[in-house]
C-alpha cells in the first residue's frame, strides 16, 4: 500500500515545489518503493508555476519541476496525507488549524529529520539563496525518508572524521571506527593502536590539530571517562570538543554549541549506546541564530588567551 507524503510552505512556488522534486528523486536514489509525494501551500495561489529560480536550481540537479502548479493546502490533501511535513513551525500550526486530528502525523521537517531551526523562505531572493535552500532541503530530506523507511542513512556520508583514543579507550574506538567506515565516512585514526598503556594528551593533541587546520570538520576522543581528552583537546583553538554520555545532549551540543569533538567515556557507556550518540553527533547541525553569537563570543576568549 502506499504511503503518501505531503510538504507545506507558503505559496508552494518554492520550498515545498522543490522539496516535492527533490524528495522524489531521493527516493529513487535509494531504492524507495511505494511513496508518493506532493505539496501545498497554506497561502498559495492555484495554478501558479513554481518560482523561475526554484526551476533554476533544481534544472542544475537533474530534477525537473517546470510543470509544477501551486495547490492550496486543504483538509482533504491534509487527511489523505501519512506524513505532512513543514518548512516552519508557524506552517505546522496553520496545518492544524485546518486539521487538528493531524496531530501525530504533521511535523516540521527540520523536527523530523532530527535538526533544530525552520527553513528560511527564498521567496525574491538570487538564485544563490535558492541553491543554499535546496542543498539543506537535500539534507533534511534524505533524513527524513530514512527515518520513515527505517533506514539509516548519514547526513555526512562525504565527510572525513578523526579519532583516537588511549589504551582504556582503544577497543571502543576500533569498534566506532568500523561503524562509521560501515556507513561510508572516512575514518582518519591518529591512535593508539594497542591497548598498550599511554597517554592520552598526545592523541587529543593529534585530533585538535586535525580539526584546527580544517582537515577534518569533526573529531572524536574516547578514553576512560572522556573527561581527560576533552580537558585536553579543549586546550586547542578552534577545538570546541564535548563530553557526552547521552544522545539528547549530543544533539544540543551540536545544535547549541556547535561541537566539533566529541567526547567518550568507555567505562561508563556501553557500545550500543556509544553508537547512538557518534550517529546523533554525527546527523546533528549547528541551529545558529542566537548560538551563533554565543559561540562567537567562545572564540573571542580564546583569541584573548592565545
Amino acid at each position: 500500500m502506499e504511503k503518501k507524503i505531503l510538504f507545506v510552505c507558503t505559496g508552494n512556488t518554492c520550498r515545498s515545489s522543490m522539496a516535492e522534486g527533490l524528495a522524489r528523486a531521493i527516493a529513487e536514489e535509494l531504492g524507495l518503493r511505494g511513496l508518493t509525494f506532493a505539496s501545498a501551500g497554506t497561502l498559495a495561489w492555484p495554478g501558479d508555476k513554481a518560482a523561475d529560480n526554484a526551476i533554476a536550481t533544481l534544472a542544475e540537479m537533474g530534477i525537473e519541476i517546470s510543470g509544477h502548479r501551486a495547490t492550496q493546502l486543504t483538509p482533504e490533501l491534509i487527511a489523505e496525507a501519512d506524513l505532512i511535513l513543514t518548512m516552519t513551525e508557524g506552517h505546522r500550526r496553520q496545518v492544524l488549524n485546518l486539521a487538528p486530528e493531524a496531530e501525530n502525523k504533521v511535523f516540521t521537517l527540520s523536527s523530523y529529520a532530527g535538526v533544530a531551526g525552520d527553513i528560511a523562505d527564498p521567496f525574491g531572493q538570487p538564485l544563490e539563496v535558492y541553491k543554499h535552500c535546496a542543498e539543506e532541503l537535500q539534507s533534511l530530506i534524505r533524513l527524513a525518508l530514512a527515518k520513515f523507511s527505517n533506514l539509516e542513512v548519514t547526513l555526512v556520508n562525504n565527510m572525513t572524521v578523526v579519532i583516537g583514543s588511549d589504551h582504556a579507550g582503544f577497543e571502543m574506538k576500533e569498534q566506532i571506527r568500523a561503524y562509521l567506515e560501515g556507513r561510508g565516512i572516512t575514518v582518519e585514526d591518529m591512535g593508539c593502536h594497542s591497548k598498550d598503556s599511554c597517554d592520552y594528551p598526545d592523541f587529543a593533541l593529534a585530533v585538535g590539530e586535525k580539526i584546527r587546520s580544517g582537515a577534518c570538520r569533526r573529531g572524536i576522543l574516547i578514553c576512560g571517562t572522556g573527561v581527560g581528552m576533552a580537558i585536553a583537546v579543549n586546550k586547542v583553538p578552534g577545538v570546541r570538543a564535548a563530553n557526552v554520555f547521552d544522545p539528547a545532549i549530543a544533539a544540543l551540543a551540536r545544535e547549541h554549541n556547535d561541537a566539533n569533538v566529541l567526547t567518550l567515556g568507555a567505562r561508563f557507556i556501553d557500545l550500543a549506546k556509544a553508537k547512538e550518540i557518534v550517529k546523533t553527533f554525527m546527523e546533528t547541525e549547528f541551529a545558529g541564530g542566537r548560538h551563533a553569537n554565543r559561540v562567537n563570543k567562545i572564540t573571542k576568549i580564546e583569541e584573548k588567551y592565545c
